[in-house]
């Protein structure tokens, strides 16, 4: 309100507003967590909640509160876990009628940890989409802790060194080996997201984006909700499943080295697709545009590469440098070879993962050197195939497991490793 305006308003005008000055000034915002009407802000129901804080704390190149101040029109509601950072800069979300069976069971979860949840609510409000979010990113971990026999593996602190305990040992920090938490920011515009990229990355990006933050040993995704199908929640969350699975294989027993494109996009294709395969996320290169399919049942199309023998091979799919160079037989083969690993050998699987992150050299310091030779040794030591063979036997599975009106991969008590943590947060 201008100067002028005020005093023409006369002395009554100017008390009345003097009067409500305070008021106005002690208003809260949306995001102070205090307006949470599930944690309230209330420190004893975000530790029952497993939540250690809602900002502020360290994010992207600097921390939560200089990302407000500079989206200072997003509203981003904050979260952090004992394994997670996580902005959330979307609005509410309806509650699709087909998906409504899928929404109570994970808001009765987290009704366990925060009574006042109502999991049979048809709208998803902005704070109860926050703390859904908190215990999917811990449903995703755990999932991938399954999977990777690493479930009781104990995480260390950093008076034990930065080290992990138990049987298994490896990395910098006790996120999986990393030294700080994983992070995840989803923001409600393509702008907002691009002004975010530019200025904590230098990076001029209209596309969702992973990023490993060397200054802080932090593994990072970040997106926004006018990219593809994420404004709509069931894809935002195969989504996340499917680039934290990228990052949890990056950041296991520390991202010293790449490994290879083919493994990587085939799990975390598995990973989101386990969740539920209407909605799939595939990965492109810098400038490249990612080959992509609507379609819900990849099944079909593996029978097909089979059938006419089409099917990309995994010493071809070894040279892929890049997931630029990814077409869509790559992407159906890669979740399916997975797929079929995962299945039938799924101990010899986890072990594998553990041996792929533990490539290091004469000195014990993880290089990569000669990955693609290690690569190839470990399987045929963890799998009791060489390419070729595991080439067949993966051809011959697939004629069984992926006839129409078989359970999933052939086996009739349906997946292993369920998604979903009974325990609610924290998940790990």
């Amino acid at each position: 309100m201008s100067v002028r305006r005020f005093v023409a308003a006369g002395a009554l005008l100017a008390l009345a507003l003097l009067c409500a000055a305070p008021a106005a000034a002690q208003r809260k915002k949306p995001t102070d967590p205090a307006e949470c009407p599930y944690c309230h802000g209330d420190p004893a129901l975000m530790k029952a909640a497993g939540i250690l804080s809602h900002g502020p704390f360290p994010f992207g190149k600097n921390d939560t509160a200089k990302v407000d101040a500079f989206l200072v029109t997003s509203e981003i509601r904050w979260i952090e876990t004992d394994f997670f950072r996580i902005g959330f800069g979307l609005r509410e979300s309806k509650i699709k009628p087909e998906d409504k069976k899928k929404y109570v069971a994970e808001l009765t979860r987290l009704k366990q940890v925060l009574p006042e949840v109502k999991p049979d609510t048809g709208v998803l409000d902005p704070w109860l989409r926050l703390h859904l979010y908190a215990q999917r990113g811990h449903e995703i971990l755990d999932k991938f802790l399954g999977l990777i026999n690493g479930k009781e593996v104990q995480l260390a602190s950093g008076s034990d060194g930065g080290r992990w305990k138990g049987n298994y040992a490896g990395g910098f920090g006790p996120y999986l080996g990393m030294t700080e938490k994983y992070e995840w920011l989803v923001t409600s515009t393509e702008a907002a997201h691009t002004a975010f990229m530019t200025e904590h990355f230098g990076l001029q990006l209209k596309v969702a984006h992973r990023e490993h933050i060397i200054s802080r040993g932090v593994l990072g995704y970040y997106c926004h909700a006018m990219e593809g199908q994420l404004r709509d929640d069931g894809a935002l969350y195969g989504n996340l499943a499917f680039n934290l699975a990228h990052n949890f294989l990056d950041g296991l027993q520390h991202y010293s080295y790449d490994t290879p494109v083919w493994f990587h996009e085939g799990l975390a294709h598995w990973m989101e697709r386990e969740l539920n395969p209407r909605y799939n996320t595939f990965d492109s290169g810098e400038g490249g545009v990612a080959e992509m399919t609507r379609k819900e049942n990849w099944k079909p199309e593996v029978l097909k590469l089979i059938a006419d023998s089409s099917c990309p091979h995994v010493a071809e799919m070894m040279g892929l440098k890049s997931y630029a160079e990814f077409k869509l037989p790559h992407h159906f083969a890669t979740w399916s070879m997975i797929d079929f690993l995962i299945r039938t050998q799924p101990q010899n699987f986890g072990k594998f993962v553990w041996v792929l992150k533990g490539n290091v050299d004469a000195k014990g310091i993880q290089t990569g050197a000669g990955l693609p030779d290690y690569f190839r040794t470990k399987f045929k030591e963890h799998f009791g195939m060489n390419y070729p063979e595991f080439e067949e036997a993966w051809r011959a599975w697939v004629k069984v497991a992926y006839q129409p009106g078989i359970p999933k991969g052939g086996d009739p008590n349906g997946p292993i490793h369920p998604l979903g943590n009974p325990g609610g947060l924290p998940g790990g």
